[in-house]
């Protein structure tokens, strides 16, 4: 089993700059995944010294979706604009990072493994991240979609229309959702944006979704 102590070290050379985001992240998920599915294949290759990507291409790993193997492998070859963090940002974070056109991934190291908010323990909570990663660069028509409407609500917020909203528990914890843990087409954020609204506010909601349209009120 890979030892704390040298998740510890990479965590010391991460903060310092001197490891990657992507192989951070990589190892991070590597180390808690042996904790959890011990496999001797998966250790060897990696106490060898084998690369990580090619450790992600050779072997299967547990209860991982392919898409967060993907997530990871065009993270590490710099092909998608993802972000390491320690520790859980705000929604308005992620809010701003994806309008930018990066997608967040949190990583909480754990003596033992834990729930970590709706998740299991901490690997969990990286493949969910990473799962919206893939969500949200796997296809560019999507991405730059994703990103647009992104910007249009955060445009929405600086005029401030979602105030009489937020005040409502149900509305702040849906719209919150919303802007941090979804990832989809443009006509999907609508309809769930538009279930949320009093009649009277539609209209001006739609033109979120128009990008050459400016937003009046």
């Amino acid at each position: 089993m890979i030892q704390r102590k040298s998740l510890e070290t990479d965590y010391g050379f991460w903060r310092s700059g001197e490891l990657s985001d992507a192989i951070m992240a990589t190892r991070f998920f590597i180390y808690y995944h042996l904790n959890k599915y011990p496999n001797k294949k998966i250790q060897s290759a990696f106490d060898s010294g084998l690369a990580e990507d090619v450790i992600l291409s050779s072997y299967v790993f547990k209860k991982v979706r392919p898409k967060v193997i993907s997530a990871l492998l065009n993270w590490l070859n710099r092909r998608w604009e993802v972000k390491l963090f320690d520790r859980i940002l705000s929604p308005y974070e992620v809010l701003d990072l994806q309008a930018s056109g990066i997608r967040p991934v949190t990583m909480k190291l754990q003596d033992t493994l834990s729930p970590i908010l709706h998740k299991d323990d901490c690997l969990e909570f990286l493949v969910h991240d990473l799962e919206h990663a893939y969500m949200f660069f796997h296809n560019d028509e999507l991405k730059f979609m994703q990103i647009d409407f992104f910007n249009n609500i955060k445009k929405s917020l600086e005029m401030k229309f979602w105030d009489k909203y937020l005040d409502r528990p149900e509305f702040r914890e849906r719209f919150y959702y919303l802007i941090s843990d979804m990832n989809t087409h443009r006509e999907h954020y609508k309809a769930y944006l538009l279930s949320m609204l009093d009649p009277s506010d539609i209209e001006i909601c739609q033109q979120f979704f128009a990008p050459s349209t400016e937003l009046t009120i």
